[in-house]
């Protein structure tokens, strides 16, 4: 396949419709613009039409007249008829509604920004950022950093994702400030185009309230190291070849092992095929994990993933977590990776977000208009 030079390759600079996102001289994921209502990260103020207890689930209707599903928090007890304020954080998926979270929530890269509505936001470290915080001095660092973009103190609290952390759980100053640029930068975006009601009481009907940043921005924001570039007619082979080798269950890799890809209502199955490979089971594993992982991004599998790898010897799979751990950290789903089962499975667990790719159709639409552009 082409190399191609990193960036994030725009078909259209003034206002793209696909990017194509480009790592380590490889394809790692393809965006294409939402509409601007059902956007991921969008607010809705949305109509409550059913709260499940045994499950701590609240369903409800946006403005659309489409349903979503949210987790009920603390001790909000929403009931039938009434409006809440709510945040896409999922598409819809089988038989399953858009999914949402409660409130306001602005996510960048490394951080969530939470509104509470009252009094000065704190920062705070995610629950999966693991037991060892970073030094009190780099939370404080931080803080004062998330108070001079004015986040704290229009009310919202800053959470820390593992992702901002390096694998030894602490904050250099690059990363620091990466983080003060996402917060000052959702902050402006939520500031000129949010519509927040100044009293829920006087709201009567269900009904858009931000829809969250545009695709451009989005990506610049999730891949702040990475130059914008015009997506040409070289570069738009190695897209095509990329978007088509995804959507086939069998992808075969730079070394000669086989990937072959699953997907059940259950959980996603992958087994690796190391006959054609020359290599030995513990080089080929650490060799085939970027692979792996490029893959599980481009095709936005989620849910349980189960990996089949070749035997490695007890001992030896530490070598391989901490790579796993390192790779994950560049999914901005955020991946967490719950070991080896007793069997010998690699048992990953990813949270779900956009329609994965095989059955995404504004993809497939966007793809054959390129390519038509393209000739």
């Amino acid at each position: 396949m082409q190399k191609l030079a990193d960036g994030l390759f725009f078909d259209n600079l003034d206002g793209p419709r696909l990017i194509a996102v480009v790592e380590h001289n490889r394809i790692v994921d393809l965006w294409t613009e939402q509409d601007g209502t059902d956007r991921l990260g969008a607010v809705h103020l949305v109509r409550v039409t059913g709260r499940f207890a045994a499950h701590h689930r609240v369903s409800g209707q946006l403005s659309s007249g489409d349903a979503v599903s949210w987790p009920a928090k603390g001790q909000a007890k929403p009931v039938e008829g009434q409006l809440a304020l709510i945040t896409l954080t999922a598409a819809a998926r089988d038989e399953k509604p858009v999914q949402a979270v409660s409130g306001i929530e602005l996510a960048g890269r490394y951080m969530v920004m939470r509104w509470h509505g009252f009094g000065k936001g704190q920062v705070y470290l995610s629950r999966k950022a693991g037991r060892r915080p970073p030094a009190d001095a780099q939370i404080s660092r931080l803080t004062e950093l998330c108070d001079e973009a004015g986040a704290l103190a229009a009310g919202f609290e800053v959470v820390l994702r593992r992702s901002a952390l390096s694998p030894d759980h602490q904050l250099d100053e690059q990363r620091l400030n990466l983080i003060q640029a996402e917060v000052a930068r959702l902050l402006a975006d939520w500031h000129e185009q949010a519509k927040l009601p100044e009293d829920l009481r006087t709201q009567t009907q269900p009904r858009p309230v931000y829809a969250g940043l545009t695709l451009a921005n989005r990506c610049r924001l999730f891949y702040p190291d990475l130059c914008v570039r015009q997506l040409g007619h070289e570069e738009w082979p190695a897209v095509r070849s990329a978007y088509d080798e995804a959507k086939q269950a069998r992808y075969e890799t730079a070394q000669g092992a086989v990937l072959w890809i699953e997907q059940t209502r259950a959980a996603v199955t992958v087994d690796i095929d190391s006959a054609a490979s020359k290599l030995a089971p513990g080089r080929l594993c650490m060799a085939v994990l970027p692979e792996l992982f490029t893959q599980i991004g481009l095709r936005r599998l989620a849910g349980k993933i189960l990996v089949d790898m070749p035997y490695v010897a007890k001992d030896k799979r530490e070598h391989i977590l901490t790579e796993i751990d390192r790779l994950s950290r560049r999914d901005v789903r955020y991946p967490d990776c719950l070991g080896f089962t007793r069997s010998g499975l690699l048992e990953l667990s990813v949270r779900h977000d956009r329609q994965v790719l095989d059955k995404d159709e504004e993809l497939q639409a966007v793809i054959n208009d390129v390519a038509e552009r393209m000739g």
